[in-house]
């Protein structure tokens, strides 16, 4: 959850330079982190500082701070105005922070994010689309966005966006208030027949066309969709209370991540703070047309002050403890790969019967759907594509989608 709050104050302290989260410190002994909202547990700054003390006999504080967006914490960065040493974007940014000199390498002698057996072979693969000889970027956590359902609701299995797009008029749907993921999905929505009569690697190669055609043509295609959705009376835009008004049974379906679809079918804590019972009648799926898979890393910026800490915490992060208690902090799954199998091998030995199971009191096919939205099988992954830096096409999606959103 991104909240404008921690976004103003973000702003505020990467201008004035107030120290505020580290006191006093010297800049040197101090590591700074910039990530999006509610994405690690900080319980594990305090293990760090004290195990790059054994690693390197010196000292560190670490301290973090969230943005809203991407597209925000990009504009901090390019005007310079961002002290920090480790950034957490996603994939299209990254690419783009690289083609223009924003990030510097990993040091290899610290982290080869190469080497054999460290993370899933499939996300490595995911990142080369973006950082071609993985040099720049560290995996953090990956996920889908997809649609999330109410079956009591909608009373059947949902494969297609033309549950959100054309059907249940009647209905409350939500769609994101983000021009990349409602770009997308209208897209692929745009281009349904073309990908459903594709099969294997055509298929792959149909969605992920869907995702980088920002010609004319196709945005008109998603503004003439965006704006029929919109007719409806029960519509809504959803700025991140969405998931918790589905978990109320408010809303019966719409376009969100795998990760706010997995928070609110465990037990979960609102905005308020207050902890509540997951909503075992939620289902996730990943369309016929497809969705998308995220994937969002580490990079240290060109104006890191700390490098040395930055390359250290890094390695910290693919420890496969460290790496397992932010995938269930976050929700979502991190793509190393020791942590990975044994989360997956876990949620798999869960029953139905154990009260301390997400699982407890449903079914075993809300089990499979649970397992497959977190650790996407195959077949899942070859139907969805990656969003990339728009370059020269940028300004024109932004304004098309800006329009609709307003």
């Amino acid at each position: 959850m991104k909240r404008l709050l921690s976004v103003l104050l973000t702003v505020a302290l990467a201008v004035s330079g107030m120290c505020v989260f580290t006191g006093c410190t010297a800049r040197e002994e101090q590591l700074k982190l910039f990530s999006q909202g509610e994405y690690m547990d900080e319980s594990i700054f305090e293990e760090f500082e004290s195990w790059y003390k054994e690693q390197t006999g010196e000292k560190v504080t670490v301290s973090m701070d969230d943005f809203n967006s991407n597209e925000q914490m990009y504009m901090l960065v390019e005007a310079g105005e961002a002290d920090y040493d480790l950034i957490c974007p996603s994939d299209y940014t990254i690419e783009k922070m690289i083609k223009n000199n924003l990030c510097q390498k990993v040091d290899k002698k610290i982290l080869d994010i190469a080497q054999e057996g460290l993370f899933k072979e499939e996300y490595l693969q995911a990142t080369r689309t973006f950082d071609k000889n993985l040099e720049y970027s560290v995996p953090y956590m990956f996920g889908t966005f997809g649609i999330m359902y109410n079956r009591t609701k909608i009373n059947k299995d949902v494969t297609s966006w033309a549950e959100i797009f054309t059907e249940n008029k009647d209905e409350t749907i939500y769609l994101k208030k983000s021009i990349r993921d409602t770009y997308h999905a209208a897209s692929l929505f745009a281009k349904r027949d073309e990908i459903i009569s594709a099969s294997g690697e055509s298929k792959k190669q149909a969605v992920q066309s869907a995702f980088d055609d920002t010609s004319a043509e196709n945005i008109n295609a998603v503004k003439n969709i965006i704006t029929e959705w919109k007719k409806g009376s029960k519509k809504l835009w959803d700025d991140e209370n969405g998931k918790f008004e589905m978990a109320q049974n408010q809303g019966a379906l719409g376009l969100f991540w795998s990760c706010d679809a997995g928070y609110v079918m465990g037990d979960y804590e609102d905005e308020s703070g207050e902890s509540l019972p997951g909503n075992k009648n939620l289902w996730y799926v990943i369309p016929e047309e497809g969705g998308n898979i995220y994937l969002d890393s580490f990079v240290i910026p060109t104006s890191a002050k700390n490098t040395k800490a930055a390359n250290y915490f890094l390695k910290f992060l693919c420890e496969k403890e460290t790496a397992k208690l932010n995938s269930v902090y976050c929700g979502a799954v991190s793509p190393v790969a020791a942590a990975y199998d044994e989360l997956e091998a876990e949620y798999e030995e869960m029953n139905l019967t154990d009260e301390d199971s997400v699982f407890f009191g449903t079914s075993e096919e809300w089990k499979r759907m649970y397992i497959d939205m977190m650790f996407p099988p195959e077949s899942v992954l070859a139907r969805c594509g990656q969003m990339r830096d728009y370059g020269a096409d940028e300004s024109a999606v932004i304004k098309a989608m800006t329009d609709l959103l307003g």
